[in-house]
């Protein structure tokens, strides 16, 4: 005979099932905030597509320094960057491709690319290798809803907010987390902190100049900002963004070094 009272019996019979709908571990995916974050990716990034930006860098003390590239890009392949100006970098190349990316000079004399790794300055910016070389975030982080707000936009004003909060799934991932403020009424995003796996929030990056591309409508200006290195900014601005079907061939080191 059970030494519990019968309706305690009844309570833990009907318990049972419920507990094993509950999600299991620390990393497990809000099923609603996947979805949200995969609309972001698609906001940000077309499955296939060509697009031109200038990369502006401001530090205290410095003269700013730009750069304009040119980039060929695939959700499910990587991206192909190719530096237009200025003249003294002009002709370099970097490849995102399985997590890595890699850059080759033409006129460094090697016939070699050279492996660069995702959470460094993308050449001397506030922008990392992965930020410029990634395109999407739903395979490296792990996205789960925290309270929404109400963002104080320089463009928009007072914008209410779904935020939700990216956990790396990996150590290959460039960001220990990255938080998301993203408009309510289409999953725009207009913001996004980006926390070292310390847990330290050291970058700030802020979108405006929402934009229709034709094939998307996207915010065209992002500027990231340096938490640790007060008044250092780097802004980059998207100037085209064009539907195009770019070949596998592309991303191959061979494409690099051609």
């Amino acid at each position: 005979m059970s030494r519990f009272p019968p309706r305690l019996l009844l309570a833990r019979a009907l318990l049972a099932p419920a507990l094993l709908l509950l999600p299991l571990g620390l990393n497990a995916e809000d099923p609603g905030a996947a979805e949200v974050l995969a609309r972001v990716d698609r906001v940000l990034f077309l499955e296939s597509y060509a697009s031109r930006a200038t990369m502006e860098t401001r530090e205290p003390g410095q003269e700013p320094r730009s750069m304009t590239f040119e980039s060929l890009s695939r959700r499910d392949k990587g991206s192909y960057l190719e530096v237009v100006a200025p003249a003294r970098t002009k002709g370099t190349r970097f490849l995102q491709l399985e997590g890595s990316l890699w850059m080759f000079n033409p006129k460094s004399g090697s016939a070699n690319p050279i492996r660069l790794s995702s959470r460094d300055s993308f050449q001397g910016s506030t922008l990392s290798n992965a930020d410029v070389g990634k395109n999407q975030f739903s395979d490296e982080y792990a996205p789960a809803f925290l309270p929404e707000a109400v963002l104080e936009h320089a463009e928009l004003g007072p914008v209410p907010c779904r935020v939700i909060e990216g956990k790396a799934k990996g150590p290959e991932a460039a960001y220990g987390k990255i938080v998301m403020w993203l408009r309510k009424s289409d999953s725009m995003p207009l913001r996004m902190e980006y926390y070292a796996k310390s847990g330290l929030l050291f970058k700030r990056m802020d979108l405006s100049a929402i934009k229709s591309f034709g094939a998307t409508t996207r915010p065209s200006v992002l500027r990231m900002e340096s938490l640790e290195k007060k008044g250092t900014v780097s802004t980059l601005t998207i100037e085209s963004i064009e539907p195009r079907e770019v070949p596998a061939s592309v991303f191959n080191k061979n494409w690099l070094t051609r």
